[in-house]
Parts: structure tokens; C-alpha cells; sequence
């Protein structure tokens, strides 16, 4: 696809990554801000309800050594339900933590993703530093800190480490996802829903799970990030038991093969349930996202009936 080389170009750029601390390859670049490597690949083209597609993927190793066992589930649940634009994920395997975002990218969107990419892959970064270590002293793992082949272990931070500054002088002001634009998608085509409504800064919608029984989507521009402060908060609910088990194997499921973009992650929440929850900041705001996000949403809910329900 002739736009994946530019959208490589477009991140290495805005990310401002020196080559020094990067191994650069045809559709895929691993670079060091620091100690922790943060991986950037392109899957190969797909068609996906006829559309050629491929998936971007950003990922970031946390901690190694990782227990396997319920109780890691348990907190892997708990702690996405604050998530932004990245997931916590196992691999039981390797016994690793990592957080891992995704976009979907088409000849049509491209451009579109590959900005919300750059957020995810900017705020995973920082996230990723200011957090390993408490993570890997919560999880009883170590902070998976890894040299570059040549360079050997970076000990003076990238200044894109300190990033997350940034979003947090934005999140200050209010949303920008206003209440024209929350009012606008109720009125979308094709609509993805059974029936939506909106308030003044919040959109809920529902949407067809199995015949008679419906998730629900919520998009909430009143809510603030305890870190991010203003932006954009995503939900979908699943009507299934709340199960951590299931929420790492979602989580899991879209680090292979989404089918849509994986910007946040699945958790189970005392008052919601199993859910998909993400959060956009202000920052990262651009014409049309909100609306590219309602279809993404659509098409998680799908996906994630079919890989829990496979005979349904």
C-alpha cells in the first residue's frame, strides 16, 4: 500500500526520533527515548469488508517477569479502566506487560489515523516511563529495560520523554469536542446504531450485540482525564459478565488482529461492567475523529461479538 512508507515517515518525524537510536526496517522502526524500546510495525494488506486495509501497531514493553496467574488478570483489569489511547496486555508466553495501541489504515483515512497514532504513540511513550517501575513493583515483575544493538542502554531521556506536559496544559482548557459536534453524530449515515440520542457534551447510542440484547456506546466531552484532563471519554459496554480473564483475551485478541482501532482497552469496572473505554485529549483533537471514532466503536462491538460468541 503505497501510503505506509509515509506514515512511517510522518511518526519518525513528529516524533522528532534520532536515527542514532533507531533501527529503522521497510514497514516497521523499534526506537530507545530512554531505556524502554517502543516498536512501530505495519501488518500486511488485508481486505476487510472490501476494503484493502492494514493495521498500524505501537507497542512498548513495561515489565518482564510477570506472574501468571489471576490475580495479574485481575489487576490488568483494573488498571485499563483508565486507559487513553493505549492497553495493558499479558503475553503469558513471554510473561510481559506491554502497552499497545492500533489504527486502521485505508487509502481513504490515512491521513486521519496516522495523527491519532502520533497521540497514541507519544502518550504510550511517556506513559511508559513515568509508570514501569511502579507497575513492575505492583505486578511482581522488573521494567523490561533494553539496550539498542548498536548504542548499547540509553541513559540520557529523549526530551519527547517529558511529553505528556504538554496534553496536560491543554486538558486544562475546556474539551474541544464541543456540543455541536456531540449533537452532529446522532445524525450520522450510515447509522451504526439501533437509536442514539445526545445531551449537551455526551452521546449514547445503542447498538445490536445479539438479536434483542444491545452494547452501549457513550462519548462524554464533560468528562476529564485524571491525568490528561479535558478531551473525549469512550465507552462501550458488552451485556456479558464482567470477567477479567475475558477482558486480557480482548485486549490480547486486538493486538493480533483488529478489526478496527485499537485506541484505549478493555477492563472491567465496578459500575460498567466489561468494557472498551479510551480516552482522547484535548491535544489530539482534529476535524472529523469523533465521528471517525463512532464507526470504530461499531466495529469493535462486532468484532468482539464474534470472537466471544463465534456461533452467534
Amino acid at each position: 500500500m503505497e501510503f505506509v512508507e509515509e506514515v512511517l515517515r510522518f511518526l519518525t518525524a513528529r516524533m522528532q526520533i534520532e536515527a542514532d537510536w533507531a533501527v529503522q526496517e521497510q514497514t516497521s522502526f523499534t526506537w530507545w527515548a530512554s531505556s524502554l524500546a517502543q516498536r512501530v510495525w505495519v501488518t500486511p494488506a488485508r481486505e476487510f469488508q472490501g476494503v484493502p486495509l492494514t493495521t498500524l501497531h505501537v507497542e512498548t514493553d513495561l515489565i518482564a517477569g510477570v506472574p501468571v496467574d489471576a490475580a495479574t488478570w485481575t489487576r490488568l483489569a483494573a488498571v485499563n479502566r483508565f486507559a487513553s489511547l493505549s492497553a495493558y496486555v499479558a503475553d503469558p508466553i513471554a510473561r510481559t506487560i506491554s502497552l499497545h495501541a492500533s489504527v486502521s489504515l485505508t487509502a481513504d483515512n490515512y491521513r486521519l489515523a496516522q495523527t491519532i497514532a502520533l497521540h497514541a504513540m507519544a502518550l504510550q511513550m511517556a506513559d511508559s516511563y513515568a509508570e514501569a517501575a511502579q507497575l513492575a513493583s505492583a505486578f511482581g515483575g522488573q521494567v523490561a529495560a533494553s539496550p539498542h544493538p548498536r548504542q548499547g542502554l540509553r541513559t540520557t531521556p529523549d526530551e519527547m520523554v517529558g511529553i505528556l506536559e504538554i496534553y496536560q496544559q491543554r486538558g486544562d482548557s475546556e474539551s474541544p469536542f464541543t456540543p455541536e459536534e456531540i449533537a452532529q453524530l446522532v445524525h450520522v449515515e450510515p447509522r451504526p446504531w439501533l437509536l442514539a440520542a445526545n445531551q449537551l457534551h455526551r452521546l449514547d447510542a445503542d447498538l445490536e450485540f445479539a438479536t434483542g440484547i444491545t452494547a452501549r456506546l457513550e462519548l462524554d466531552a464533560d468528562a476529564r482525564h485524571p491525568a490528561l484532563g479535558s478531551g473525549l471519554q469512550m465507552r462501550l459496554k458488552l451485556p456479558v459478565e464482567p470477567d477479567a480473564m475475558v477482558a486480557q483475551r480482548l485486549n490480547a485478541s486486538e493486538r493480533l488482529e483488529p478489526d478496527a482501532h485499537q485506541l484505549g482497552a478493555w477492563c472491567v469496572d465496578e459500575d460498567h461492567g466489561l468494557m472498551f473505554t479510551g480516552f482522547v485529549p484535548a491535544a489530539a483533537w482534529v476535524p472529523e475523529l469523533s465521528r471517525s471514532l463512532v464507526y470504530h466503536l461499531s466495529a469493535k462491538n462486532e468484532w468482539a461479538r464474534a470472537l466471544l460468541f463465534p456461533s452467534g
